[in-house]
């Protein structure tokens, strides 16, 4: 048995839940964790790349280290594997990511909106407004680098024509930011559909995400 059957565990059971809840479609979407190696090595288990999670078992849940090579499992990792690296290089609070394709995110990642601070919730567990990541080919360097940049501090970002990812410091974080932020894009979506949107007051915007930082920051 892998020492790592927990985490690959925890990854198997959220790509699962998010095809279930239908934030994915089919073999899309991806879910890592970064593991805690005894050597000292950085590491991720992370979902085999085109595969349905409802045929997957905890052995297929592939390890991989931060080069993107195998380090257990025999199948092929996901293509995102180094979106995912670079995020877990970049902020060293996350230790888990999901990136979905759904609905009513992707509709806003095709019109290229960001959705502005509008919510308590969105401030609190977010970090504030949700960008969009320029477009570039899945699997690309160029993608890592538009994803880091929309994503900055924050939880979540959405990927232009694509989808979104969100990103905790445990799964079960990273899995309520995941459906936050559909819910987000919902109400977004019904507001600007409403003729009228407004954005959190300022002074709740900025008390709310000074409570986030103090969590989420990564400044010691």
């Amino acid at each position: 048995m892998s020492m790592w059957n927990s985490e690959k565990k925890a990854v198997l059971e959220a790509a699962q839940q998010m095809a279930q809840k239908g934030l994915v479609v089919g073999t899309s979407g991806n879910v890592s964790m970064r593991l805690k190696d005894p050597s000292g090595r950085e590491l991720l288990a992370i979902t085999p790349n085109a595969r349905y999670y409802d045929l997957l078992n905890v052995n297929d849940i592939v390890v991989a280290d931060f080069e993107g090579q195998n380090v257990e499992g025999e199948l092929a990792i996901s293509i995102e594997k180094m979106m995912h690296i670079g995020i877990y290089k970049a902020r060293k609070k996350v230790n888990a990511i999901i990136h979905t394709h759904p609905v009513f995110g992707s509709a806003i990642s095709v019109a290229g909106l960001e959705i502005p601070t509008i919510l308590d919730d969105q401030a609190t567990y977010i970090g504030g407004e949700i960008k969009v990541a320029e477009y570039a080919l899945p699997g690309t360097q160029e993608l890592v680098k538009n994803v880091l940049s929309a994503l900055g501090p924050r939880n979540a970002v959405l990927l232009a024509n694509h989808g979104a990812l969100s990103v905790g410091r445990d799964m079960r974080e990273a899995f309520t930011v995941c459906e936050l932020v559909e819910k987000t894009a919902k109400i977004y979506l019904c507001a600007l559909s409403l003729g009228r949107v407004h954005p959190l007051p300022a002074e709740a915007a900025e008390v709310e995400k000074a409570y986030f930082d103090f969590i989420y920051g990564e400044s010691e």
